[in-house]
């Protein structure tokens, strides 16, 4: 059995999630380091965190990218950074939900291309991301 083989769509799509990952590593890791300065330990450590579970979702998707055939992208999405720490919260919880309706719109793709070990390496990301926008929603008081 070879290896499987994802189409061009397919690939620029998670190449497309690919970039919005490592733009949250940035954006995340940005705000742990101001938001530490800003006397607000507490959500400095949730930045960090959630920087470092982007980390190993990026980690994945490049990996999967690869395996499918694909080249995985060295672009990153656009990184929002600085204001105040509600600021900083608003812009990650957009990204959130940015990248939320992305892997939905992977995880239909990943049917329609019959591709399950993908699909449910997507549906795991989207749970996560999910559970940080609930996090973000919570500390912002949403």
């Amino acid at each position: 059995m070879g290896m499987p083989k994802a189409s061009e769509e397919f690939i620029d799509m998670l190449n497309e999630a690919l970039a919005e990952e490592m733009a949250s590593i940035f954006q995340y890791m940005w705000d742990h380091i101001l938001a530490r300065g800003m006397e607000s330990p507490a959500i400095a450590e949730k930045f960090k965190e959630l920087a470092m579970t982007e980390m190993r979702h990026a980690y994945m998707l490049a990996e999967r990218i690869d395996l499918l055939g694909g080249l995985p992208t060295t672009q990153i999405g656009e990184i929002k950074i600085g204001g105040d720490l509600r600021q900083m919260l608003r812009d990650n919880l957009e990204l959130e939900y940015e990248t939320i309706d992305l892997y939905r719109r992977l995880i239909k793709q990943a049917e329609k291309e019959e591709d399950y070990v993908t699909r449910r390496i997507l549906e795991e990301i989207l749970k996560d991301t999910e559970e940080h926008a609930r996090d973000l929603q919570s500390i912002l008081g949403q």
